[in-house]
């Protein structure tokens, strides 16, 4: 065809390309390969659930490829369910290329079911076809695709074998399908003629399904199928546009999935039908004694298993190391060491690794970056003058007096000094900030985690741990976003994106904001390890660790959804390659800038805003009481738990300037008791999460999410940190740290 007909019979517009397909079935990779890294992720609207598309283009024909997320059926039942069906109702592609594995056939084939009853051009793409070799797996493709009716094309995504083949094919079978149409549906039943072909060596008798369209009829069991007939008559006379039909939505009722029968008809069922619908069901259930959903899954199953008998031939083979591997790393008794070592390992490539490249990034800002903007705007030659004015007075009268001298000089200088606060302060440190997060931590933990994806590991991780998690009433696979906590939370909600259900993703994210990131390992470690002891710090995560187990039970009771029960695969081993590793981490790591970095330097204006007007004292006139009596702390703290908004560790920083500048001393055990420090830290450890947290939580849930997460920590500090304090002064009546917080509060309001 020209290139003139494709435009003519698409309109002018991109061929839309789905690919569905089970989870770990290498459609990320068979994406990556079709598109690169020109990629655009993002959330399917109303949902928490990642889509990707991309571009591409094959003889002239533009293609927009969409990554829908691993499902084992269509339906509703789920999140990622629930996105695939209404993205196939929505936005009606033009093909959908359905990615199956070689070695998981018949799991891959009880969508693949589904699908066919979808009045879209198929394709198939039968992946990993090299690793179904290796364990003995050979499959059939021709005869695979005549029992379907559908083109199928043996791939290795990794390896980019037959990978553009797929596309052209997809292109191929759309452009066919436009120009003739479909077929008229054939309703005879059973499974039709027979046919001989060969299969290796073996000559077999293959049943052939009847054709529907330009694909073979799907039919169950003669009992199950009567029942789907009858609820197809019913939905016959319902528009549904050009992708559902009848047949799939007699198959939804069947299941009771009514939201994606009532996705597909665009509102609610008429009673009558309702009634018809919950009849035929518990006629079914009463007749086979199981529910209805149960029995449709049993059903392809049972197809899917059938159809896989007769293509694949198996050959005998001696155990492969994917097996030797996971008689080891499946143990309990071997599993869990490992996975201790390897999770260190993680860990320590994150916070060791992202730790290098934070002290690189700000000494490179130190030293170039903010010099060099400083005198830009004209901000250099003022300070040396300010400096010069400062160091005179000091000889002659003092400190005190210098630093006063110095505020007045200022005034001379008016656009000087703002362009340093909202330029220097605010611009370029909010900028500092998000790049000491991302390029260090994100970065890093996006790489481990592909890592695992892409070696297999990931799910024998969530194998391992789900039967702990779940006396905390979450499953295996939160084990990652809770470690990755541990380094950065950003990403570490970022990846809660693996989690089956919301209900499961809201617990997780809850609680990655209460587990110490960097930022807070700094401030514990940095402020109560050094100044009060190994004991206050280890006291501070022994607490943490407590409140992260009990409101995890609370909220597993509290939160209303269901939690799924985790079905998981395991995937082959695989050696992962660096493009798909790069590609992962520069798309992901990509989202993240687009979603923290406005709202860090955002938050950066604002306190340089507040420091720029002077507004800090009227903070410590106001919070001096509730300070003092609730949490026990001077109130020069107060004014550092906004700064700590922004970036943990920068409350202690803060803490430490405003302390030299208001009492004169820069050292916390002058002016604060240990159990003072031991209250401070805890209250920074769990209070309000950064801003960048804050973005990522309004962007991966809603507004209303962030806020109530925001609010449980907040209250959570104080109720905390009151707690201790009131309890310990009860233990010691006679504490100094009334005293002394009198004192400094004195001192500091009045200097």
């Amino acid at each position: 065809m020209s290139e003139m007909d494709r435009e003519a019979t698409l309109g002018g517009r991109a061929l839309k390309v789905f690919l569905v397909g089970v989870p770990n079935v290498g459609k990320s990779v068979f994406f990556n390969r079709l598109t690169g890294v020109n990629a655009i992720v993002s959330n399917y609207p109303g949902t928490t659930v990642e889509v990707t598309r991309g571009l591409a283009s094959l003889n002239g024909t533009k293609v927009e490829v969409t990554d829908l997320p691993g499902t084992y059926s269509l339906g509703c039942l789920s999140e990622d369910q629930e996105v695939t069906v209404r993205a196939i109702i929505k936005e009606k592609p033009d093909v959908i290329v359905n990615v199956a594995d070689a070695s998981r056939l018949e799991q891959s084939l009880a969508l693949t079911i589904q699908l066919l009853e979808l009045n879209v051009p198929i394709v198939m793409a039968l992946n990993q076809v090299d690793f179904a070799k290796k364990r003995g797996l050979n499959v059939n493709h021709e005869a695979l695709s005549e029992l379907l009716g559908i083109p199928v094309i043996p791939t290795v995504a990794t390896k980019g074998i037959n990978v553009r083949e797929v596309l052209e094919v997809a292109i191929k079978s759309t452009l066919e399908a436009r120009r003739g149409g479909e077929a008229g549906h054939t309703v005879e039943s059973g499974y039709g003629r027979r046919r001989r072909f060969r299969h290796g060596q073996l000559g077999r008798e293959i049943a052939i399904l009847p054709r529907l369209g330009h694909r073979r009829r799907v039919e169950y069991s003669s009992l199950v199928e009567s029942r789907v007939r009858k609820l197809e008559r019913a939905f016959a006379g319902y528009l549904v546009g050009s992708v559902v039909t009848p047949r799939i939505l007699a198959e939804w009722a069947l299941e009771g999935d009514a939201k994606a029968v009532e996705a597909a008809i665009g509102g609610s069922l008429p009673g009558w039908l309702a009634a018809e619908i919950d009849a035929v069901r518990r006629e079914l259930e009463w007749t086979l004694g199981e529910n209805s959903s149960v029995v449709m899954a049993k059903e392809r199953f049972a197809l899917a298993g059938w159809i896989t008998r007769q293509v694949m031939r198996r050959e005998r083979t001696k155990a492969t190391l994917q097996e030797k591997l996971d008689n080891f790393l499946l143990s309990y008794q071997t599993g869990f060491p490992i996975l201790v070592l390897i999770l260190m390992g993680m860990f320590a490539l994150v916070f060791l690794g992202g730790g290098v490249l934070e002290r690189g990034i700000a000494g490179f800002f130190e030293s170039y970056v903010t010099p060099l903007v400083e005198w830009l705007i004209g901000y250099t030659w003022v300070e040396l003058v300010m400096k010069a004015v400062s160091s005179s007075a000091s000889q002659f009268y003092g400190d005190i007096v210098a630093r006063v001298v110095e505020l007045m000089a200022g005034q001379f200088f008016p656009i000087q000094t703002l362009a340093k606060y909202f330029v220097v302060d605010g611009l370029l440190t909010g900028i500092e900030a998000a790049l000491s997060v991302a390029l260090p931590y994100v970065v890093t933990f996006y790489l481990a985690l592909a890592l695992l994806e892409d070696t297999g590991y990931l799910s024998r991780i969530a194998y391992l741990t789900d039967l702990v998690l779940h006396k905390f009433g979450l499953h295996g696979k939160s084990i990652i976003p809770l470690v990755s906590a541990l380094g950065c939370n950003v990403p570490a909600i970022m990846s809660t994106r693996i989690l089956e259900s919301r209900k499961q993703r809201v617990i997780v994210t809850f609680l990655i904001t209460l587990l110490p990131c960097s930022a807070r390992t700094a401030v514990i470690l940095g402020a109560a390890g050094y100044y009060g002891g190994l004991q206050y710090a280890l006291a501070i995560y022994f607490v943490i660790i407590g409140l992260v187990a009990l409101l995890s039970i609370v909220l597993s009771k509290v939160i209303p959804g269901e939690s799924p029960s985790m079905l998981m695969e395991m995937p082959p081993y695989r050696v992962p390659t660096w493009s798909s590793l790069f590609s992962k981490t520069w798309i992901r790591t990509r989202e993240f800038f687009k979603v923290a970095l406005p709202f860090i330097v955002a938050g950066s204006l604002l306190l340089a805003l507040l420091e720029a007007f002077n507004l800090v004292t009227p903070v410590l006139y106001a919070s001096a009481g509730f300070m003092s009596d609730v949490l026990g702390l001077p109130s020069i703290t107060s004014v550092t738990l906004m700064y700590g908004l922004l970036r943990k560790e920068m409350a202690i920083e803060t803490l430490l300037v405003i302390s030299n500048l208001k009492l004169g001393v820069s050292e916390l055990s002058l002016f604060m008791t240990p159990m003072q420090i031991f209250i401070y830290a805890l209250v920074v450890a769990l209070y309000f999460p950064c801003v960048a947290t804050f973005a990522v939580i309004a962007r991966e849930f809603n507004l209303k999410t962030a806020l109530l997460v925001s609010l449980t920590t907040i209250i959570s500090a104080i109720l905390i940190g009151a707690g201790v304090y009131h309890v310990y002064l009860a233990i010691s009546p006679l504490a100094p740290e009334p005293l002394i917080t009198l004192l400094v509060n004195w001192w500091t309001l009045t200097s």
